[in-house]
């Protein structure tokens, strides 16, 4: 093989760096080395030019190099440095108090310390480095690495690599694979002390003849620039990586109906061509000289996969470890199979042993370092066993289905794979920025990261409480029953991963041991009305009399399945004459809402049977009003002018608002704000004239109840309805307003829900008009369970009166109002 020597080898930055001035780099930072053959160099600094000098340098003097992670801590170093005593120590300045301070921890151990800038220069004294140690061109049978695994499960251990070893992975996938090759440049970017990105993106590009464009950073801006300077043809990347670039590519798609249709097109054609046509730009957006995009350091779903080649982009997915140098399998050009590793390496022979997959070959390591008996517990007769359950085809392709040491065993024997749970909450993107799935007590548990930009202004509780409604709730709907997750975590920062982002799952189990807890719940007075208790023994008998809060949620708290809830709606109808579906049961964050919603439907108000009319002609002589106070016209025209301000309130139709009353403003109910909303713009001359409707478990402080009292608010008692019922009569009776929320509670997902009547028995039996009112907005302003509210438009619309006419039922009127207030908000 032959290089040319005046090609460039490296682009960092402004630099372009020919192979010529690469080897007198290396030969210049292998002159300060004193060290004889056979010995550790440890590298401990970042990806940079320098780092790659310091590797074959290394080399050079048939070192044994040591990569280590640029941000370990003293700690973590200590450990190292003690277990393979290197002789010299590569490193940055800004990192020699880290070495220093690990020394500390190793006894009897002064190595070497030598800063890569300070070879910046090439030393024209020093001998360049011969083209055969970038080659490898040498005794194959020596140790070239010590590479400490990445610690997903405990304590690293250093795994050592032959020259034979790396040349089996880079021969797979350069000779007999035309992968790299002398025009294909690869872009340097994972972090290099991983031996996936050493290999892939530092030794196979250099031998191959095709160079490196080292990236400055992970930021978007760093890989757009370094991929353009660079003319970078290979990008080497983590699932994460590659999530993150299709779900960037995915919001531009989905933002417009026809390049969403074209995406849908190319999805059903699957043909490469068609795509590398319609979506040219994604490739030139990525420097326009990609070929291949390579996946690997853990699974890629399907999903992603299938996009990215849907998008016209070359995929190529390889599975290994780090004990294999590391390829086993990767997809040759051309047969790709989203969620498929591809074929094994040409060196490499594979079988299942009780589904475990194992291999052997040149590639296999020649051990741990100074652990004969952990080596001889993964490599016998020969095979390296990788803890891997996998499947093999007849064609020889490799699906790896998970991790012997990471699938869940529950106590009714299925097995759970985190990873496909995992994958599956990542995709409610708005909310989640990474989930962990872990099993507490048989149950399955998610440890969720929330997005800060959906979690800003929300307590533990409240994210809590909206991660159960919006994430576990529909995720749980669509997964069969023993893959449902029963338990939710808030974690505030970073999971515990790797650099290669492989979740460290022993550290998961230590988070929850160490004490990582729901969000505390905040005090809430235990409701006191008769469905509340009720529905609470119910559920602590049925639960063999567990605790029930009412903050509780019925999957993640309180563990009902499908099962469950069907007989919770059995008895729901037999006790309170109330038709519920399982999907309406499913969507309340907590059993008080629960209860509070079967409370405003119950059919002791509503029963077909009751002579409305005769009862609510039946004036009351001590049936008293709540009291008018002057203030009240005051505090609604200081939180139209607030409302106005925040969230930038609107009004339409105001002109369907009757100058004169009675009348009935029956509107939909989207958040606490709803009520002055609705208020702001009934005329002041009629705000004293007008009564709002609620129940008395909203009113359950003195403080409220004063409030009520004195600003025209009819409480519903639930022990003395038809008193309720004849204050609002006499409200209409005394040609007075009403403001109603037929459906009873607020909206737990943004959607209308059902109608109770009572508005419309009102309006039929004393002929008053019925204004419906439809209220956009907020519901994103200020959903169930948040504490301040969003600055969201909220436009408030009036629409026509409707006048009972002879014909009308309560029924029909219910019905005419519902679809009036639905029309204008599926608009």
């Amino acid at each position: 093989m032959t290089i040319d020597l005046n090609k460039v080898a490296v682009v960092s930055g402004e630099r372009n760096v020919t192979y010529t001035q690469l080897l007198a780099g290396i030969g210049t930072c292998a002159k300060a080395q004193t060290f004889a053959p056979g010995a550790r160099g440890l590298i401990f600094a970042p990806n940079s030019e320098g780092w790659i000098c310091a590797l074959y340098a290394v080399w050079m003097y048939e070192g044994i190099a040591v990569p280590v992670d640029s941000t370990s801590t003293p700690e973590d170093l200590a450990y190292i440095l003690n277990d393979c005593k290197p002789e010299c120590i590569w490193t940055t300045r800004p990192r020699l108090d880290v070495v220093n301070e690990a020394l500390l921890h190793v006894p009897n151990l002064s190595p070497d310390i030598l800063f890569i800038e300070d070879f910046r220069e090439t030393d024209a004294s020093a001998p360049p480095c011969p083209l055969s140690v970038l080659t490898l061109d040498t005794d194959r049978q020596r140790t070239a690495l010590i590479i400490y695994t990445s610690g997903t499960t405990g304590s690293p251990k250093g795994v050592m690599l032959s020259y034979d070893n790396l040349m089996a992975n880079i021969e797979g996938v350069w000779k007999d694979v035309h992968i790299f090759d002398s025009e294909r440049r690869t872009l340097m970017l994972l972090p290099v002390h991983h031996v996936l990105p050493l290999m892939g993106t530092v030794v196979a590009p250099l031998i191959s003849g095709g160079g490196i464009a080292v990236c400055p950073s992970l930021s978007p801006d760093d890989i757009t620039e370094t991929l353009r300077k660079g003319q970078v043809g290979i990008i080497i990347g983590v699932p994460r990586l590659w999530q993150t670039i299709y779900n960037g590519i995915m919001r531009k798609v989905n933002a417009h109906v026809l390049t969403s249709a074209l995406y849908w097109l190319c999805d059903k054609v699957q043909s490469r061509a068609l795509s590398r046509l319609i979506f040219k730009s994604v490739r030139q957006r990525m420097g326009g000289h990609i070929v291949f995009c390579v996946c690997g350091g853990a699974a890629l779903d399907v999903e992603t996969g299938r996009g990215l080649q849907t998008l016209g982009l070359d995929m190529l997915e390889g599975y290994g470890m780090t004990e294999a140098a590391p390829v086993i399998a990767f997809t040759r050009p051309g047969e790709y199979r989203p969620g498929c590793a591809g074929k094994a390496l040409p060196a490499v022979e594979c079988k299942l042993e009780d589904g475990e997959l194992c291999a052997r070959g040149r590639n296999i390591m020649q051990g741990y370092y100074n652990r004969p008996e952990e080596t001889a517990q993964v490599i016998r007769d020969g095979w390296l066993h990788t803890g891997d359950l996998a499947t093999v085809s007849p064609e020889g392709f490799i699906t790896i289905t998970g991790r012997t040491k990471e699938i869940i065993v529950l106590s009714n024997g299925k097995n759970v794979n985190p990873v496909e749970l995992e994958f599956k909450l990542e995709k409610f993107t708005a909310q989640v920025k990474e989930a962990a799935v872990v099993a507490d007590e048989d149950k399955l548990c998610a440890i969720i990261v929330p997005r800060k930009e959906w979690a800003a202004g929300l307590s533990l509780y409240e994210q809590e409480v909206r991660l159960k409604t919006e994430v576990l709730q529909p995720y749980n709907e669509t997964v069969e029953a023993y893959k449902k997750v029963m338990r939710l975590f808030v974690f505030e920062g970073e999971l515990p991963r790797t650099k290669l982002e492989k979740l460290q799952r022993f550290k998961l189990t230590a988070l929850l041991k160490a004490g990582l807890h729901s969000a505390p719940k905040p005090r809430l007075v235990e409701p006191t009305f008769e469905e509340y208790k009720l529905i609470k023994q119910y559920i602590s008998q049925e639960k063999k009399n567990i605790t029930v809060r009412p903050t509780d949620h019925l999957e993640t708290d309180l563990g009902f399945d499908s099962l469950d809830k069907i007989t919770l709606q059995g008895f729901i109808q037999h006790t309170f004459g109330l038709n519920m579906s399982v999907e309406q049961i499913s969507r309340f964050s907590n059993v008080a809402e629960l209860a509070e919603f079967v409370s405003s439907g119950k059919r002791g108000i509503e029963q077909s049977d009751v002579d409305w009319g005769k009862i609510l002609r039946e004036e009351k002589a001590d049936v008293i009003l709540p009291g008018t106070w002057p203030t009240g016209p005051w505090i609604v025209h200081s939180f139209k002018t607030l409302f106005k301000l925040h969230f930038r309130l609107a009004a339409k139709g105001t002109r369907n608002i009757p100058e004169k009353g009675p009348f009935i403003l029956a509107s939909n109910h989207q958040s606490y704000l709803d009520g002055l909303c609705v208020m702001s713009y009934v005329p002041l001359e009629q705000i004293r004239r007008t009564y709002f409707f609620a129940k008395e478990q909203h009113v359950n402080t003195p403080f409220r109840r004063w409030l009520a009292t004195h600003h025209n608010v009819v409480v519903l008692e639930q022990n003395n309805l038809a008193h309720s019922v004849n204050v609002l009569s006499n409200v209409l009776r005394q040609g007075r307003n009403l403001i109603i929320f037929p459906e009873g509670t607020r909206t737990s997902d943004g959607s209308l829900g059902d109608f109770r009547k009572m508005f419309a028995i009102l309006a039929v039996e004393f002929h008053v008009p019925v204004v419906p009112v439809v209220i956009n907005g907020a519901f994103e302003a200020m959903p169930r369970g948040r504490k301040w509210p969003l600055p969201k438009k909220i436009v408030v619309e009036f629409l026509p009166p409707l006048l009972p006419g002879p014909s009308d039922t309560y029924d029909s009127l219910t019905a005419q109002v519902r679809t009036a207030i639905d029309v204008k908000l599926k608009r």
